[in-house]
């Protein structure tokens, strides 16, 4: 199967963009890398984010309570939505 050289020009701007994003993350550079459960929905819509917890893609990141407020790790869910992009 033949990639156009577009479609392979996409799929590594993701990749570094991904990969850029994972290193800010490890190195503490980057802060703040949760979303609420509420924009996470806005963003990646509801039922995305549900359908890759029912699949156990995505991980929601609950502390405290069982009244805590549920976030989930924006780099996981880019890392998701470009994966099914592509």
């Amino acid at each position: 199967m033949e990639i156009a050289d577009y479609k392979l020009q996409k799929m590594l701007t993701a990749a570094a963009e991904l990969g850029a994003i994972n290193a800010l993350k490890k190195a503490g550079i980057m802060q703040k890398d949760e979303l609420s459960q509420r924009e996470a929905f806005r963003r990646f819509g509801e039922a995305n984010v549900r359908r890759w917890r029912l699949m156990g893609k995505l991980k929601r990141i609950k502390l405290g309570d069982r009244n805590a407020k549920v976030t989930y790790s924006l780099t996981e869910l880019e890392t998701i939505s470009q994966s099914e992009k592509l």
